[in-house]
């Protein structure tokens, strides 16, 4: 099963890279004046704002398919060969005429080259490597140590990021049923303009190109994204502070250490308690849902290229790129878009200050949340940030320790930095476990997919929580479990008693342990919170656990006095029913 899964992500991953990553350098003019990272993150930036773009345009158009993308994808290579070779013979019917050549003559010398050609661009190929190795050799002799440890904190990074979404096909984050439901929505051509937005195309596009389940796209593609926010926030760091071993401490505090979990603050918290609680990060939750991470990343890639482009003069690419980024932000979250502006307008005056800004803005506005007395004034999300910025502050006082020891003690402070970093990190910041949410047990979820693997599309229907229709919509239909108990509960127990517009195989997931989300029912609950169904139903211990019990007297009772009912899986924790249906009982 790990094989499996492990495979399956390394799929996901390459397809990911080639059509975000790989497609941009055939599809954008290369960059005569800018470096390989900055290049690559604007053409990240314009891809995915043109994939969403497109992507919304086409699920409009209800023509949003693995045909039209693989298509826009080839069209799209296949211009951008045709322009740079017009760009190369000043002519693009010159650049048809020497491509129609060139195959003819391919075709006439194919039999008879077809062992020497392959000699010769291994030679080719061969000498190209070793030119690249010469280039790069003195850069990893001069930081090997370095690289060494970045090498190392990317791979930490990596596995604890990655860890849940290997061990299990359930979300440890709520956001993400949202988006994987979105992103359905985009591939049944519904809803194009809902939200979130963002990350449910990029969820869309992957799952269509590489024909995987839009749920294992989701999964995996999402600690992709985290890792990229971490590799984000440090190369900011880099691009401020020039320093190489703040650009490791940003990515191990970030990917590894925070947030770091911490005891429940008191019920009723003194002000004093409360800042320090801020200051301290028991108030700021594990991690915001995907698409406020993908927020947050083309935020700090935007800080990154506008103090690039204003530190070396870049061209019109950069700000193209950086606005690109602006638009993104806005898209997703409009207080991101404030912190963005609030920082880039001192960034462009003193990087360092600009990242000292951004620490004293999102700690403020959290402090501010806290105290104030209507703390809806200042959104949630600015809870989700506090990790990212508390992490670039540690590397900017790294950074400004090490400019200090360098002056003092010469070529050897860096040495003397890594070392006391590599100690503090063995000793007092060992790498955390990250802690999620679940909304439903792992059995839950496998059964799920198990069901649309067996049984033919839209040929079945689950009565389950809220969270299986994000996991069956366009695959079988989903009828809620406490609307399908409400409904029936009075008339399962007659024999003649038939369920209406239903499919022929209909499966009810009953909890014998109802899944708790809370280890309590909360001790205050606003009246909008109590008020909704999806929370008095499934979040609420006590709501959850009526639920259940009433959805197993229902199903006990219709097994007994009905033959077409067996039980389809059964665990300690969960029982799903499986309800046989003739066809003609769908139409009556």
């Amino acid at each position: 099963m790990l094989a499996a899964d492990v495979l399956k992500a390394l799929w996901i991953f390459v397809i990911f890279l080639g059509i975000f990553f790989g497609f941009p350098t055939r599809l954008f003019y290369a960059r005569t004046n800018a470096g390989w990272i900055m290049a690559m993150a604007g053409n990240w930036a314009r891809i995915v704002l043109g994939a969403t773009i497109a992507v919304v345009a086409l699920a409009g158009l209800r023509v949003f398919n693995a045909t039209t993308v693989i298509v826009l994808l080839v069209g799209g290579i296949g211009m951008s060969w045709l322009r740079r070779r017009a760009a190369a013979h000043d002519s693009m019917s010159v650049a048809l005429q020497e491509f129609t050549l060139g195959i003819i003559r391919w075709v006439e010398t194919w039999q008879l080259g077809a062992l020497l050609a392959p000699r010769s661009r291994r030679v080719a190929a061969n000498s190209s490597r070793s030119a690249r190795f010469h280039r790069w050799s003195p850069t990893i002799e001069r930081h090997g140590v370095l690289l060494a440890c970045f090498a190392a904190a990317l791979t930490i990074t990596v596995v604890v990021r990655s860890e849940h979404a290997l061990r299990e096909l359930r979300f440890d984050q709520p956001g993400e049923y949202g988006a994987l439901l979105r992103a359905r929505e985009l591939m049944l051509n519904m809803n194009a303009a809902g939200r979130p937005l963002i990350f449910p195309a990029l969820v869309a596009t992957t799952s269509l190109v590489s024909a995987v389940d839009p749920m294992e796209v989701t999964r995996f593609l999402s600690p992709v994204l985290g890792v990229l926010l971490v590799l984000a926030a440090g190369w900011l760091v880099h691009v401020c502070a020039e320093m190489g071993i703040a650009t490791l401490v940003v990515m191990y505090c970030l990917g590894v250490v925070f947030p770091i979990t911490r005891a429940s603050p008191a019920l009723n918290p003194s002000p004093l308690s409360k800042l320090a609680g801020v200051l301290g990060g028991s108030s700021t939750p594990a991690r915001g849902d995907t698409e406020f991470q993908l927020g947050l990343l083309f935020l700090i890639l935007a800080l990154a290229l506008l103090a690039d482009w204003y530190a070396n003069r870049r061209g019109s690419n950069s700000l193209v790129d950086v606005l690109c980024c602006v638009v993104l932000v806005a898209i997703i979250s409009q207080f991101l878009l404030l912190v963005l502006m609030l920082v880039a307008a001192v960034l462009l005056f003193q990087r360092k200050a600009g990242l000292v800004v951004l620490f004293l803005v999102c700690y403020g506005l959290a402090a501010y949340a806290i105290l104030a007395a209507d703390s809806t004034i200042v959104p949630n999300e600015v809870f989700v940030i506090l990790p990212v910025t508390a992490a670039i502050a540690m590397g900017l006082l790294i950074a400004f320790i090490e400019a200090r020891l360098t002056i003092g003690v010469g070529s050897a402070a860096r040495l003397v930095v890594l070392i006391v970093c590599l100690g503090i990190i063995v000793f007092w910041a060992k790498p955390q476990r990250r802690k999620g949410q679940c909304l439903e047990y792992e059995t839950a979820a496998r059964q799920t997919r198990k069901i649309a693997r067996l049984f033919p599309r839209l040929q079945w229907a689950v009565a389950a929580p809220v969270e299986q229709l994000p996991e069956t919509l366009g695959l079988g239909a989903y009828e809620d479990l406490a609307g399908f108990v409400g409904k029936y509960q009075q008339q399962v127990a007659k024999p003649g008693f038939r369920f209406q517009g239903v499919p022929e195989n209909l499966f009810v997931y009953v909890e014998k342990v109802p899944f708790q989300i809370f280890s309590r029912e909360p001790e205050t609950v606003s009246f909008s919170v109590m008020a909704d169904s999806t929370y008095s139903h499934y979040r609420s211990p006590g709501g959850r656990a009526s639920l259940e019990s009433a959805a197993l007297r229902l199903c006990e009772s219709y097994k007994q006095s009905h033959g077409n009912t067996d039980v389809f899986f059964e665990d300690e924790n969960l029982r799903i029913y499986h309800i046989r249906q003739a066809a003609a009982s769908v139409n009556r």
